[in-house]
Order: C-alpha cells, then structure tokens, then sequence
C-alpha cells in the first residue's frame, strides 16, 4: 500500500515536498511608493536577496520563458527585460509610449507580445526581444464617454488574447461604467473577434459586474475577480467558459466574501485565495471554495495591512504583506501551505515593502470538472486512468458518492514523494475529471516511470498506477 510506502519514504528522510526542488524562484517588486527595487527568493531559501535592481516605484512584472519583463507603468511607461539567470544586468529597455500607462504583457510568442496600456485607448504589439512596435490594436469602440477604455490584466488561451476592459469614467471619479468587457483578440490576425453576432458591430464580452481586477486560467475557465464600486459589494468571481463562450455568472459574491474583492489567486479550479478589504480598509486573505461557493476564515499571522498582489507556487501561496506603519517589522512575505492553510514561514524581509510578486517558471493550474450525469455514484471511486502508459497527459475519473468536505488528490512517485497535488478543496457528490501532464508543483517534467494518483476522501483512500514514457 502507498501509505507503508510514504511512511517508509518519511523513516530515510526521502519526503521532500516543500524541497528546493518542489519550488521555483520568487521575484518580488518592492516600493516605498516614492521609490522601487527588485528582490528576489531562490528555491528553498528563508532569505532573500534584496535591492537587486532599481526600478519605479509602480511596477508589476511577467515570467516568460527564462525571462522576467518588468512593466513600469505611470511615469516611466516602459518595459524592462531581465535573464533570470542574471537580475541585476537588463538584456532590454523599450518605451510603450510617453503617458500610456501600462498594466500587463502577455505573449503570443518569443517574438511577438501584447501591452495593455491603462490611459490609452489600443493595445500595443511589440516584439518583446527588443520593443520593436508591431502594431496597434484599436479599442477606442469599447470605451466609455471618455475615449479610454481602462485596459488592465491578459491572459492568453489557444491563439485568442483576452483583455479586461474596466471602462471608468475619468470624469466622475473613476466610478465604473457598464458594463465592463473582455475584448477577445484573434493573435494570428490581431482583429477582434465578435462576440455577440446577434448584435451589430464587433461586441465585447459583457461581464456580469464592473471594475475587473485580476484574470486566471484554469483548464478552459477563466476566472474573473470583480471589484465593482468600492464599498457597494456588486462584485465578486464570475466564472467564463473560453471554449464555448458562456459564463456561470458569478459564483461568490462579495457580500459572501465580506467585502470589495481586490485580488484572486487559484489553486486549481475548486480553490483560490482572495483578497478582501473591509468596510474599515482592512486587507483580508481568504481561502475560497469554488466548487461550492464557501468562504474560509482569514489567514492567520497576516497584518491586514494593504496587500496588493497574491501568488501560487506548487504548493505555497505567497503573500506579499506590505505591513503596518506602526509595526514594520511585519512587512514581508508570507508563505502559507496552500492546501491547509497554514503559515509555513515568514514575514521574509525583501527590503521596501512588497508590491507584486511573479513566480520564476511556468505553471499551470490542475481544472477537476464535473462530468454530467443524471445518476449519484453508488461508491467512492477511482478509475483507472487512461492512456496507460501516456507520454503527454493522462486522464483521471474519479466518483463521489457524498460530499467530501475535503478532498485530496495527489501524484505520488514511488519512493512515496509528493510529485503533484491535482486538487484539495471540498466537493459535492457527482462525477468528476481531471488530468495530469507529467509535471510536478513547481511545473517541471518529471521522469519516466511509475507514478500513484491517490484519492483520499474523508477515512477513504484509493489508488491506481500510472506509467509516464517520456
């Protein structure tokens, strides 16, 4: 049985699932508001490197393949390019124009990218290796009165670019118009696609409240945080389906949440982390459960201070706690086991207080789905998976004959190491699937051979062999 296996693994000393080796590198952007710095934590360390590299005061930053582009957004509107091999030596710098704003870069290639600019009204396509101009997409049609459309986060699924639009009106307070959009971009054409025929024009995706504030993917999901007006509670986390074009709505609102919804970060399809400030501006992180709209306590030992930006890597949430003025000796990261969530270690001093933090490596977040089914399983079940052996991805079916108030599947090799958590959330009854694509937590390929998927379930555990022929 894997248990003995574990068990044994555990005696020598072998179980290593919060190793170096199970992490990537953190990149921390650090400000004062009045000036910026670069931190960095490297796999399995408990301090970092601070002060790497000056930068602005407002930036946020993007992994992609091997590199790290810093966009420094109002006052210096540019994007920086480093090695992160070598933080403290720019490869490039290139401009996005004087007074744009900009939010996100997200790619379509090595050779071809995408920049939201906040106070423009077109996106700018670029070559990320050295900024050479590409092209404009115009999005002056999906603006309010104003001619600016707020563009702000990306994300990229197949060849489609997904842009969040929140459409404030820069004549009223910056108090959200409806409705806020998603514009979809088709990247082989860089034409914007319809998506509403039944209409006249080219449409946007209507969300279902205002003022979007982060994106993440999951599967074909796309999971959509909402803030609406601040204080109004008319957010919360609406859920699109990318592959078929229709939304689940929103699944948790913000009344739930207990206040305005300022940051998602996902696990996996069933759980993320929200941040949540109250009606006394308090910063809150709260587990959410996502299959059934539950929301967890907040994480204990954070400050509740402003807390901008979350970030998941394998099994750690990191949490940039900014701290309070009249303790900052509380500011710092934060690193909670994301599965129980509990405080492993922190706060991490990283020089400035921390703004935004980007996970060195790639990373893709396990989506469980339900399957329809008009019957209720009979018995808890796990079937075998198939292909098996598979050399891209394997699907996992699983069955719940009750609900689970917390489930875990779990990727073990066979010296009873962790290799991937697929899911640990709670799960109604029903019929489920998922799959594996040989990665481990912190996204790298794991090796040929003999690999256990085991479901635990309340006092049940259930397991089935998989073989994995690179």
């Amino acid at each position: 049985m894997l248990k003995s296996i574990v068990h044994l693994a555990s005696l020598v000393g072998l179980v290593a699932v919060n190793s170096a080796a199970a992490q990537s590198g953190i990149l921390v952007i650090t400000s004062d508001f009045e000036t910026g710095s670069i931190a960095h934590l490297p796999p399995g360390a408990s301090v970092a490197d601070t002060d790497i590299l000056t930068i602005h005061s407002d930036a946020a930053a993007r992994y992609y393949d091997g590199r790290v582009y810093v966009v420094n957004r109002l006052g210096q509107d540019n994007v920086l390019v480093l090695d992160v091999e070598n933080l403290r030596s720019p490869v490039a710098q290139f401009s996005v124009g004087n007074g744009t704003n900009p939010q996100d870069i997200a790619f379509a290639s090595p050779e071809k990218a995408y920049v939201s600019r906040y106070a423009s009204a077109s996106i700018l396509v670029v070559d990320p290796r050295d900024g050479t101009a590409l092209g404009e997409i115009d999005l002056s049609s999906f603006a309010d009165a104003d001619g600016i459309p707020e563009m702000v986060q990306m994300v990229v699924f197949g060849n489609r670019l997904y842009v969040a639009c929140q459409r404030l009106d820069r004549d009223g307070s910056f108090e959200p118009v409806e409705p806020s959009l998603l514009i979809v971009i088709d990247m082989f054409t860089d034409t914007i696609v319809d998506m509403d025929g039944s209409r006249e024009g080219v449409q946007g995706w209507e969300l279902s409240a205002t003022n979007p504030n982060s994106l993440a993917l999951a599967g074909d999901e796309l999971f959509v945080a909402l803030t609406g007006s601040f204080g109004d509670e008319t957010g919360g986390i609406e859920i699109l389906n990318l592959a078929d074009g229709t939304t689940r709505g929103i699944v948790v609102d913000e009344a739930a949440l207990g206040g305005d919804l300022n940051w998602l970060e996902l696990v996996s399809n069933v759980k993320g982390f929200a941040i949540v400030s109250d009606a006394d501006f308090l910063n809150h992180v709260k587990p959410v459960d996502l299959a059934r709209g539950i929301v967890g306590e907040p994480l204990a030992e954070h400050s509740r201070a402003f807390t901008p930006s979350l970030a998941v890597d394998g099994s750690r949430l990191i949490v940039p706690d900014r701290g309070l003025f009249t303790a900052p000796e509380t500011a710092g990261l934060l690193i909670y086991d994301a599965n129980t969530d509990t405080l492993l270690e922190g706060p991490i001093p990283v020089g400035l207080p921390p703004l935004h933090i980007t996970v060195l490596g790639e990373r893709r977040i396990t989506a469980i789905l339900e399957q329809t089914s008009a019957s209720i399983p009979k018995q808890l079940s796990l079937l075998e998976p198939f292909p098996n052996p598979f050399n891209s991805e394997v699907t996992i079916r699983f069955a719940l004959s009750e609900p689970i108030g917390d489930l875990r599947l779990v990727v073990y090799d066979s010296l009873g190491q962790e290799v991937r958590t697929l899911a640990r959330a709670g799960m109604s009854s029903g019929h489920y699937q998922t799959s594996w694509d040989g990665r481990d937590n912190a996204g790298q390929t794991s090796g040929t051979g003999a690999y256990f998927v085991v479901l635990n379930a309340g006092d049940q555990q259930i397991q089935q062999k998989v073989m994995f022929a690179k």
